[in-house]
């Protein structure tokens, strides 16, 4: 059984604010305490199935969004196009 505690997001790396690198005298070097990453594991948690929980769902999100978009709901329903002036967005609802 899946608890509250598996879906909780990885934490962004304070130490080089998710960049996975910090700034050296010369060159960029892997921030240690994220590994070089950009994200901490919560305690007791792996940060692969983290990652993979934060990816999956971020995912389903955006083709939600896609599906959304693609159905023609919202203002893109209301504005036609009239194809006598060559004009788009003539709105028709209210």
């Amino acid at each position: 059984m899946t608890g509250r505690r598996d879906n909780v997001e990885p934490e962004v790396c304070k130490a080089c604010n998710g960049k996975g690198s910090t700034l050296g005298v010369f060159h960029e070097l892997d921030c240690v305490p994220c590994d070089g990453v950009g994200w901490l594991p919560m305690a007791g948690q792996d940060l692969t199935r983290q990652l993979g929980r934060y990816l999956t769902h971020r995912i389903a999100t955006a083709n939600v969004l896609r599906a959304a978009a693609a159905s023609g709901q919202g203002a893109e329903r209301d504005y036609q196009d009239s194809r006598r002036d060559g004009v788009r967005g003539h709105y028709t609802g209210d």
